[in-house]
Order: C-alpha cells, then sequence, then structure tokens
C-alpha cells in the first residue's frame, strides 16, 4: 500500500497591516487589495506548475480572516476546510498593531529582540508559548490525516507558524529565521505516513510555487 503524503505549507497574502508594517499576530487585519491581487497572480502559478497535482483531503487555517479568506481565494471552496485557533501567529502582546517606529524606543521592545526565544511579550506569548500550541494543534492535524488516510493536507497559516514547522518536519539545516516565506508562497513537504506516526523528518523539502524572475 502506498503510504506517502504531502503536506503544503502557505502563508497568507499581504494585509494591510503588512503593509504598514506593523506586528498583526492576532489582530484580525483585512487583506489589502494588491494582497488579493498577488493572491490570484499566484493561484495561476499553482495552476502552471500542478502544485496540487494530488487531489486535496483537507485545508486547514487558523480562525483569523487572513488565512481563510486567502484559501478562498486560492481554492474557490472546491475543498473542506477546518479552522483551528492554535494555529494562529505568535501574540505579539502589547506590539500588537503597532510598527517598529513605534516601538523602537520601548524598553520592553528591545529587550524581546534582544531575546526572541526566551522572552515573554508583555500580555502575550513567550517562543515556547507559540509553539506548544502549534504541536498541539498539528498533533491533531497528524492524528486526523492518518486516521482518515488523508494524502494531500494544506495549512493556509502565518509566517512564523510555517517556520516552526520547517524545522519541526523537516531535518534541513536551515534555523527558523532562514527560512523565507512570502506572502500566500510556502513549501510543500513529501512524507510517509509512517515517518509522520513515528515522528521523523519528511523526505523532501521544496518551494511552491517556483516563482518566475521579477514576481513576489
Amino acid at each position: 500500500m502506498d503510504d506517502h503524503v504531502v503536506i503544503t505549507l502557505l502563508r497568507h497574502g499581504r494585509t494591510l497591516d503588512n503593509e504598514a508594517s506593523r506586528y498583526s499576530g492576532w489582530v484580525n487585519s483585512k487583506l489589502s487589495h494588491s494582497g488579493r491581487a498577488d493572491i490570484l497572480a499566484i493561484k495561476k502559478q499553482h495552476e502552471k506548475e500542478n502544485t496540487f497535482c494530488n487531489n486535496i483531503d483537507q485545508i486547514y487555517t487558523s480562525d483569523l480572516n487572513r488565512t481563510i479568506e486567502t484559501a478562498q481565494l486560492l481554492f474557490q471552496k472546491q475543498f473542506p476546510l477546518q479552522t483551528l485557533k492554535n494555529l494562529r501567529e505568535m501574540h505579539f502582546g502589547d506590539f500588537e498593531g503597532l510598527s517598529y517606529d513605534e516601538l523602537k524606543d520601548n524598553h520592553y521592545y528591545q529587550a524581546w529582540l534582544n531575546n526572541l526565544f526566551t522572552y515573554e511579550l508583555p500580555n502575550g506569548e513567550s517562543f515556547t508559548q507559540f509553539t506548544t500550541r502549534i504541536d498541539q494543534s498539528f498533533e491533531l492535524i497528524k492524528k486526523e490525516m492518518l486516521m482518515q488516510n488523508f494524502k494531500h493536507i494544506v495549512l493556509v497559516v502565518h509566517g512564523g507558524v510555517i517556520r516552526y514547522l520547517l524545522t519541526k518536519l523537516t531535518n534541513d539545516s536551515r534555523s527558523f529565521f532562514d527560512y523565507k516565506v512570502p506572502f500566500a508562497q510556502g513549501y510543500q513537504l513529501k512524507c510517509t505516513q509512517e515517518k509522520l506516526r513515528e515522528d521523523k523528518p519528511c523526505m523532501s523539502l521544496q518551494e511552491v510555487p517556483i516563482m518566475e524572475s521579477g514576481t513576489s
């Protein structure tokens, strides 16, 4: 029996807060006009490359509008979609909705920048708290994938979530911040049910879609 599976990780499209360079972990920022246009252009690239040649069994998003709308624009409601609150981006606490220029003189902000993986954001999360809930969500997804014999799932989520899952699911030498995750783009992992069940690294990793030169 073929036990190969595909896990596609895609970032949501560009939002109004992204365009203003504001932190929007749990803020429910809307996709911008250019963000929607980019998604539709990238959708054509996915179709050209046949990124989703395997039928998609399930799409997972966070409960924030930017991920749900991105999934709807990309897939036109063709496949089942499930929202999971714990797939949200890191909670930036008091820094939510603010830009670097507004925060650069803030003592707590500077403390966080100097200790990104250990500092607990005021009224927000630490990196460990963030990754713990992502682990919990992915464990639920993995169990459903194995029980339902899903062959291809897609997560339309957030940049930080994707970076963490790549460090968790692969033996790639890149660190968390080494991964580049452009808006509405991401990575595709190929694995086996056995490797998933035993928490072993996936076999291959590729960026999707492979954008033409000059396209972002």
